[in-house]
């Protein structure tokens, strides 16, 4: 493995980690993830933060574990292009405060790193 390709597979595996600590975060405390966005909590949505944090830990795991492989890096592009337009839309539709554009945003760099990588030629055709 080149010192490129190690740098990129720290990188992605960097953001599967702090997917799947935000992911947790969700399952343990959604109201808190709730209120920090700016959304009111009612029921159900405490339930859902717990479903969409359990998929942000797998996905966020799978990335950690997987970071070197092509396919883990499409699906975390796009789980975190889905993360980008799905709290943008919340802030327009006014279910977030413009604070939660903060998350998009790190997913928003996070994508764009995930796309670099993709971008580049890898000496591990096909994976």
């Amino acid at each position: 493995m080149t010192t490129d390709t190690a740098g990129r597979t720290t990188v992605a595996r960097a953001i599967g980690a702090t997917t799947a600590a935000s992911g947790l975060g969700l399952v343990v405390a959604p109201r808190t993830a709730l209120r920090l966005m700016g959304a009111p909590t009612p029921d159900p949505a405490p339930l859902l933060y717990r479903v969409v944090g359990m998929f942000m830990t797998v996905s966020g795991g799978l990335l950690l574990d997987g970071a070197e492989h092509r396919v883990v890096l499409r699906w975390s592009l796009a789980q975190k292009s889905g993360a980008v337009a799905g709290v943008g839309l919340g802030v327009l539709r006014g279910d977030y405060r413009k604070r939660a554009l903060l998350v998009a945003s790190f997913d928003a760099v996070s994508a764009v790193a995930l796309a670099r990588m993709l971008a580049s030629p890898r000496p591990e055709a096909g994976r």
